[in-house]
């Protein structure tokens, strides 16, 4: 049985919205082309923000790396499929209403609604937000947990639609089960239904990005998934994890 490894990339392989270390880079590597692993990279970001993270080389020796929690995929630089969002008329006045109402965090940076293929990414603080923002707001959310209650806004309001928590200070927002989760089938239209998939994120939490394909990985025979912190429990699971060898 073929093994497939799965990677998120914010908090699993780098820091977010920070280049990979080139010291891990070199231990992942090295690990990959260890016996020629299948190995794909899963993220909620586009492919241009992970070109920032992950040189093109890493992402070239992988066999493909999903982006827009799935609905874009590239497999050596080129572009393989993309799905596409149709949202509803009031859709985005909806998200600005939130912003200008719902949210009690006063510092905003700009870039708060972006559109990506196949879904869309919403941060009340904004994507231009520097690191120690960015830190801020995720303590100040943890508390105050306003992610969660975004999630809840936008289902409530468009029961067709799906969200969930990305990241550190953004929630993505796609057609109900257009999330990463359907990674799966289309590692099984590639590889055929017999393999073992394994799957390492830091944001398999019920309501984080990454727990839709915990889930179904979980009902799935020889399958198995990891909750990381960072890249180095990632580092870790490489190093002294036995299903990693």
């Amino acid at each position: 049985m073929e093994t497939i490894y799965i990677f998120d990339v914010d908090g699993t392989l780098t820091e977010p919205l920070t280049e990979v270390s080139e010291e891990f880079a070199d231990v992942f590597l090295t690990w990959l082309r260890d016996n020629n692993k299948k190995v794909y990279l899963a993220t909620g970001s586009d492919i241009k923000k992970t070109t920032k993270q992950l040189f093109s080389s890493f992402i070239d020796q992988c066999e493909g790396i999903f982006t827009c929690s799935g609905n874009v995929y590239y497999s050596k630089g080129k572009l393989v499929y993309q799905n596409m969002f149709d949202m509803p008329p009031m859709f985005l006045k909806d998200l600005e209403l939130y912003l200008l109402h719902g949210s009690a965090w006063k510092k905003r940076t700009g870039n708060h609604i972006e559109i990506r293929k196949g879904m869309v990414n919403f941060s009340t603080v904004g994507r231009n937000a520097s690191p120690n923002l960015r830190e801020a707001y995720q303590r100040w959310d943890e508390t105050t947990r306003e992610r969660e209650d975004i999630v809840t806004y936008i289902t409530e309001l468009y029961p067709d639609i799906e969200a969930s928590i990305g990241g550190s200070i953004s929630v993505d927002i796609y057609p109900k089960g257009a999330n990463k989760a359907q990674v799966v089938d289309k590692l099984y239209e590639m590889h055929g239904k017999d393999i073992s998939i394994i799957f390492v994120g830091d944001r398999n939490i019920p309501g984080g990005n990454d727990w839709p394909l915990a889930q179904r990985l979980k009902k799935m025979p020889d399958c198995r998934w990891f909750q990381v912190r960072s890249y180095h429990d990632t580092q870790a699971l490489i190093e002294h994890n036995e299903l990693f060898s």
